[in-house]
């Protein structure tokens, strides 16, 4: 049941091109010969997603696609957070609170820099995993008896910022 990396790869490029309404109105358009000559030599443009045609993608799984695209944004900047915060730039405590607030702005802005080259793989896990973040959702949803997902999904995002602050606020008093 081991999935390879390619397989991951094979499965995100498949859902990207079938699950694109423009992609199947125009395929129908060409000829079969047209389609085989054209996915021979278009096949490295298909590679070559943007980021916004990933977002117009994952906006399609509603809910879900929102709360896989801000999961992994959360695992994303609290664990770039700290790997900066604590490896690549580290300063001895004792700093005071408008110092320790100062590197916090500085570390945040440095890790906001790295999210905009990293936000087309984001996206693009988000895609990827949004199938499954929608059946954990339906679960939640389930599980902990909430009205719909939409209540369900706030308090979700409600616990994934919640946990950010206080990362950042612990750290931050921490270095003080």
């Amino acid at each position: 049941m081991g999935f390879s990396a390619s397989n991951h790869l094979l499965q995100f490029r498949l859902l990207c091109s079938s699950n694109d309404p423009e992609t199947v109105k125009g395929s129908s358009k060409m000829s079969s010969e047209e389609q085989a000559d054209s996915l021979g030599k278009d096949n490295h443009q298909k590679e070559s997603l943007t980021t916004s045609e990933v977002l117009k993608k994952l906006k399609r799984y509603g809910v879900s696609g929102v709360l896989s695209y801000g999961l992994l944004n959360t695992a994303y900047y609290l664990s770039t957070f700290l790997f900066v915060w604590l490896y690549v730039a580290p300063v001895p405590g004792k700093m005071g609170y408008v110092g320790a607030a100062e590197r916090l702005l500085k570390v945040l802005a440095m890790v906001w820099a790295g999210s905009q080259v990293t936000k087309l793989i984001r996206a693009g896990g988000a895609l990827a995993l949004a199938p499954a973040v929608d059946r954990g959702l339906s679960w939640f949803t389930v599980k902990f008896k909430f009205e719909s997902q939409g209540k369900a999904f706030m308090a979700i995002a409600g616990f994934c910022f919640g946990l950010a602050f206080v990362v950042f606020l612990v750290l931050t008093l921490l270095w003080a």
